[in-house]
């Protein structure tokens, strides 16, 4: 037999197990990490959870102040909170998850959570399992960028049950939905952003489009949390026009602002949460959870955090 014939047998015979090897990983499907599970309602694309294994642990006295201490119990309470963390958290990560735990939230949303999908999402593991919670993660496209290079991403946690979710490619930099169940069985729709700075080409774009994406979910329990990047619907002045123009979006769709910290971090919910008890918890500012100096080497944000009493 020639060599021709040789090579054109070997060809041959790769070509049917390369077809064969393709067959079987699409028959198989992706396999999903041992101790994850895989939303698969999310009309984008899939995002990884972590089912929490261990129990969050609880920082040093040097961490807490007295407030801390007395507020990190709350029973009968679903704790939300908002927490920008500036540029990923870089080499204050240790700070920024012990602030996290002192304010024991069971749903935190974090923005600039910037290179935290590096190495299968190795920093958001690590936090989910710090935290004892479960996370969804949403991306954000590459339009800005660090000085590293890495995207302004976001990610949700949740210590609740969460029933479905939704990352939505309309909103810059990331917004993101989860349905979470309370103990008492409550469904509420959680909303958390992060909105890009770039008002003066885009306008209330991004506003826009979050009023419309929460407008068939106002009639029930939901909240909107994050860094808006403009201030709260009261403030008028020391803030430029296009900003100012966007908060009154919100409101014509049936939102109410509820409570902010440093102006641009806000949590607005619905009317239905808005009869629920509640408790705003003070700002870091003035009665801080963690001590100050703490605070400001963690991030150029404060944590935002509200109880509410679930019947």
């Amino acid at each position: 037999m020639s060599n021709n014939h040789l090579k054109i047998k070997r060809w041959a015979k790769a070509g049917f197990f390369l077809v064969l090897a393709m067959a079987l990983m699409q028959a198989c499907g992706t396999k999903i990490p041992e101790g994850a599970r895989i939303i698969e309602d999310t009309p984008t694309r899939n995002i990884p959870t972590k089912t929490p294994y261990v129990t969050a642990t609880i920082p040093s006295d040097s961490i807490l102040t007295a407030t801390a201490a007395a507020l990190q119990t709350h029973a009968g309470a679903v704790r939300f909170m908002s927490y920008n963390i500036q540029d990923g958290g870089q080499d204050r990560l240790a700070q920024v998850i012990s602030i996290m735990q002192a304010y024991n939230a069971d749903v935190l949303a974090i923005q600039e959570a910037n290179g935290w999908s590096a190495d299968d999402f190795a920093i958001a593991k690590q936090a989910a399992s710090d935290l004892g919670m479960e996370y969804i993660y949403c991306q954000a496209d590459d339009a800005a960028v660090d000085k590293n290079g890495n995207t302004y991403d976001l990610v949700l946690f949740s210590k609740l049950q969460i029933k479905s979710s939704e990352i939505y490619s309309n909103v810059a930099n990331c917004l993101v939905r989860a349905e979470v169940v309370t103990a008492s069985g409550q469904s509420v729709q959680v909303f958390a952003t992060h909105i890009r700075p770039n008002f003066d080409e885009v306008g209330c774009k991004n506003v826009e489009n979050i009023a419309k994406t929460m407008e068939s979910f106002v009639s029930g329990p939901a909240i909107l949390m994050g860094d808006m990047t403009m201030p709260p619907p009261e403030v008028l002045i020391g803030s430029p026009a296009s900003q100012i123009a966007c908060p009154p979006i919100f409101t014509a769709v049936g939102l109410l602002f509820f409570s902010d910290v440093s102006q641009v971090d806000h949590i607005w919910v619905t009317q239905a949460m808005l009869d629920i008890p509640s408790y705003k918890l003070p700002r870091p500012s003035n009665e801080p959870l963690v001590a100050k100096n703490i605070l400001r080497n963690a991030s150029d944000h404060q944590p935002l955090a509200v109880d509410f009493y679930f019947p």
